[in-house]
């Protein structure tokens, strides 16, 4: 009889056991259904893009106050500015790896509208769709923000490319020469008031981003 009773006290605890992992697995299952753990990746890959596409704008930074530097070297070692015409100017390497972070652009815009739509598919209740609405609508408008920006950076970029080349030709002047470095530096300050504005919106998808991290992160504490 002693050895049943223990049996059924054993039997109880297993029976205990059981029904608190089920009560768990029922919360985290009711979490998953709810579709937040897919809103939860989604934000995570989303601080990751926010990231790639500040190191991307500050390599572009840093690759334009390069380009001054290329281009002096070139005036000082280049008596004919024969480099100008053949390509094998440094200048002409730092406008090609600009394009090659323009095509990297391309990517995270397409990252950011996949975002924008998983937020928006979001109908669940454990998450406020008129907050995930508005971070999705400042994807939407800053990736394509960044689409007009890119658009007009690679223009730039075909415009100081014909000026360098321009400036080995055989009917280059004087006058064709600072006009262009007039040209090209009011171009910089129209490009550096896109930069200004592209760094204004990341900051306000940086807080939307953390924001939604940090709600999705209580509701899963409050489910454990």
């Amino acid at each position: 009889m002693g050895d049943n009773k223990k049996t059924r006290g054993v039997f109880r605890t297993g029976m205990l056991l059981l029904l608190l992992s089920l009560s768990s697995a029922a919360l985290l299952l009711g979490c998953e259904s709810d579709g937040i753990e897919t809103i939860a990746e989604t934000a995570n890959e989303l601080e990751e893009t926010h990231g790639q596409t500040v190191e991307e704008l500050n390599l572009l930074l840093q690759e334009e106050a390069e380009l001054q530097t290329d281009f002096e070297e070139t005036l000082e070692t280049d008596d004919d500015l024969s480099t100008f015409g053949d390509g094998t100017s440094p200048v002409f390497r730092n406008l090609s790896d600009r394009k090659e972070r323009m095509e990297r652009l391309v990517e995270l815009e397409e990252e950011y509208a996949r975002h924008a739509e998983t937020l928006r598919g979001y109908n669940g209740s454990l998450l406020d769709e008129n907050a995930l609405d508005s971070l999705a609508a400042d994807l939407v408008q800053f990736f394509e923000t960044l689409g007009i920006f890119r658009g007009e950076y690679v223009q730039n970029l075909e415009e100081k490319e014909t000026y360098f080349e321009g400036l080995a030709a055989e009917d280059a002047t004087y006058d064709i020469f600072t006009e262009g470095i007039h040209s090209l530096n009011a171009q910089h300050e129209i490009m550096r008031e896109h930069f200004y504005g592209l760094d204004e919106e990341l900051s306000v998808l940086s807080q939307g981003i953390e924001e939604l991290q940090q709600t999705i992160q209580e509701i899963q504490e409050e489910e454990e």
